[in-house]
């Protein structure tokens, strides 16, 4: 009991530090995110990466205080750092699992000559194959994501795995460019899989946005109709995909369905407006106008409306100023977060009206202004530091100086002046979305990133120090919806001694859990 209830608390406290690591990853490509580093990035991050057979497995220890023995290794094939390692040298390394004599794996090292390796990952003669060739790929273009895109759904998961990673890193138009080589009767076989992991589909929606036909929109529009939650996984690059191939007449569609019915669940408001976020902003295959007409509609559901104020500011969309200034002054509790995007809104427009609007607004609401004008000004103070950053690299003159004084002095006497003055999207208060992804709908992740530990013995006589390290498979995180919410400036000393105050908590509670004193606490 004491040991699963250990075991258990280990784990929740685990997944924790995952979810808050994943929510930061982020992906070039437009809809997906990446899972872990690509086999090409870990390459690249070590000095040695081989192919090692393996020769001698050590017999278990019953004595829980000696050290683990380590596994025999021999050097078989070299993939980087030739001119530290040969084939035929010899390594031990601590090995995860049961394997026969004569199994190849995938080893990689740091700070030769004193080799740090890593935990040993097994390799089939298709991954090795697969690791050679990788290396003489060029660093990025068409020509690599054609090598890639073969595996997609291989057999082999990591090689799976690793080409959905080098995708979702590509950006969107090494994406397009592979339109010609694209296999579209094989995206659309793979949407049509209801077993298809949703990160997939929304790969495989992006793909076929780029090299689909007009016989497509009816299967995408069935989708987009169905409300049914396989066919809509990966809502926001479906919609992405419906817009590239039927155009500014599948606006209509999206509206209707998503955006003006108002009891359309939020997720699903949210992605279609991603979608149209991505048209409006990052591709030009639909007139910006058009989008910006359509994301102005979410304006008529007060308790969503957030979601789209900056957009509107950022698409310089001032004909809902007055509007704007009538929801914040109908704003009750249940959209009172609704008056600091608003205020944003309304500092960002150039316009004269919109500064006796803030006049008008601040006696109503002082405290929504302020924290608008507190994003402002932090975004404000980022963009001095960088035109400072600007002027030292350029010649050091007296001029820069004065040059960046005259800016200052034009930002203090009118904020609203510049375009860059575009209010942020800060999103902080997670609301609770409304539909839940089935079991088979979650993208399944493997993390074959491998890490290393401190060898103070050369690779002659075969190091003895070795960190835990070994490929294991993350559980997926699902990383709610969030949303625009009214914030109060936090003083310095909270942003720094609050993460610092967790992480010493968190690191304590495991320690407690991994040296048995958490049991003995409670037993």
């Amino acid at each position: 009991m004491t040991n699963w209830f250990s075991n258990r608390f280990a784990l929740v406290v685990v997944g924790v530090l995952i979810a808050s690591l994943a929510s930061v990853y982020v992906a070039a490509c437009p809809f997906c995110s990446a899972i872990n580093a690509t086999f090409s990035e870990q390459i690249k991050g070590n000095d040695i990466v081989v192919i090692a057979t393996l020769l001698e497995i050590p017999e278990p220890v019953d004595d829980p205080d000696q050290e683990i023995p380590k596994s025999l290794f021999e050097i078989s094939d070299v993939i980087k750092g030739s001119e530290t390692v040969r084939t035929g040298m010899k390594f031990r390394s601590l090995l995860v699992g049961r394997y026969d004599l004569g199994e190849k794996f995938l080893v990689m090292g740091v700070d030769p000559p004193n080799v740090s390796w890593s935990t040993p990952m097994n390799a089939s003669a298709k991954v090795v194959k697969y690791l050679q060739t990788i290396q003489t790929l060029p660093e990025s273009g068409p020509d690599r994501l054609a090598f890639f895109q073969k595996y997609f759904e291989d057999e082999e998961p990591v090689l799976a795995f690793d080409a959905y990673d080098e995708f979702a890193q590509a950006s969107y138009e090494d994406v397009i460019a592979l339109k010609d080589r694209m296999d579209r009767e094989q995206l659309l076989a793979w949407i049509k899989d209801s077993d298809t992991a949703t990160n997939r589909r929304r790969l495989y929606f992006t793909m076929l946005g780029v090299c689909g036909k007009e016989s497509d929109i009816e299967l995408l529009e069935d989708y987009i109709k169905s409300g049914d939650r396989k066919k809509q996984a990966g809502l926001d690059a479906l919609v992405a995909c419906y817009l590239k191939l039927k155009g500014k007449d599948g606006l209509p569609l999206i509206v209707e369905t998503f955006l003006k019915d108002t009891d359309v669940e939020y997720v699903d408001t949210l992605s279609a407006v991603s979608a149209l976020r991505f048209h409006g902003t990052e591709v030009d295959f639909i007139p910006q106008k058009s989008i910006v007409k359509a994301v102005r509609t979410v304006l008529d559901r007060p308790n969503i409306a957030d979601m789209v104020i900056p957009d509107l500011a950022r698409w310089e969309d001032w004909s809902v100023m007055e509007k704007l200034v009538r929801m914040f002054k109908e704003a009750d509790e249940e959209t009172s977060w609704l008056r600091v995007p608003i205020a944003s809104y309304l500092r960002a427009c150039p316009l004269p009206e919109a500064k006796k609007h803030i006049e008008e607004l601040q006696k109503i609401d002082p405290d929504a202004i302020k924290r608008a004008d507190f994003f402002l000004d932090f975004e404000d103070d980022d963009e001095e530091e960088e035109s400072d950053d600007d002027s030292e690299s350029d010649d050091g003159s007296d001029n820069s100086d004065q040059d960046q004084k005259s800016k200052t002095s034009e930002s203090e006497n009118d904020k609203s002046s510049s375009d860059e003055k575009i209010v942020s999207e800060v999103y902080v208060a997670h609301r609770v979305p409304l539909r839940e992804t089935s079991e088979s709908q979650q993208p399944v992740t493997l993390n074959n990133s491998m890490d290393h530990s401190v060898a103070n013995e050369s690779i002659e006589t075969l190091p003895e120090n070795m960190e835990k390290g070994l490929a294991a498979k993350k559980s997926p995180v699902v990383t709610p919806p969030v949303a625009m919410a009214t914030i109060l400036p936090v003083p310095m000393w909270q942003i720094i001694l609050i993460p610092l105050g967790s992480s010493i908590c968190i690191f304590v509670l495991l320690w407690s859990v991994i040296s048995g004193w958490f049991d003995r606490l409670i037993y």
